[in-house]
């Protein structure tokens, strides 16, 4: 069965990031309907067919051991270390980390060419978007961040991996739609403010 070209445009438009997700007690996420959104991710436009890609799909216990690095850089940023100040973002921060239903960490392998590895951000980037509207098409959110404890050294110890060989891209926060996304600004410049027809 064919998808309906304005079923597919309307898919498109609709998707939302989204920040708020229905409790992962009551409403988690399923290791199959996971892997869905995974395999779209595989289908990609790739150059050459590098599949630059690498995906880290974390449990409960590696979160909680992250959720100590993401408060210790949001804290950090926001108070002085050993202030009271510091504790209570530190603290907030790992109880919102934690609430996250599930958290995937995107990875690109680092080509020696530089134009390849362009490509290959670009083709990760792709591999990202189908993700998304695999997801939205399930009535599951994503945040795609692409925060500071991307960079943190302790992340990449975490995953046993490199920065000089994998850099990471984007932290994918997803979870079962909370309210409606679609009230976020859809604002897009018209077509014709942004594109020119050559004969």
């Amino acid at each position: 069965m064919t998808l309906r070209t304005e079923d597919l445009a309307q898919l498109i438009q609709q998707r939302r990031s989204c920040y708020l997700f229905k409790d992962k007690q009551s409403a988690p996420l399923q290791t199959n309907t996971l892997k869905t959104c995974l395999e779209a991710a595989l289908w990609a436009p790739n150059h050459k067919l590098t599949q630059p890609w690498r995906f880290w799909v974390l449990g409960s216990q590696s979160q909680a051991v992250l959720a100590s690095t993401y408060a210790a850089l949001r804290a950090g940023s926001r108070a002085e270390v050993d202030s009271e100040a510091y504790r209570l973002h530190y603290t907030s921060a790992v109880e919102k980390f934690l609430q996250i239903p599930q958290i995937v960490l995107v990875g690109q392998v680092l080509s020696d060419d530089a134009v390849i590895r362009k490509e290959d951000y670009a083709a990760c980037a792709c591999g990202i978007q189908n993700l998304q509207l695999m997801a939205w098409q399930q009535g599951i959110g994503v945040q795609w961040s692409t925060g500071p404890i991307l960079q943190a050294q302790a992340t990449y110890d975490l995953l046993e991996q490199s920065p000089e060989r994998i850099e990471l891209i984007g932290a994918l926060y997803m979870g079962y739609v909370q309210g409606d996304c679609n009230n976020q600004s859809a604002k897009r410049k018209p077509l014709e403010s942004v594109s020119v027809w050559l004969d």
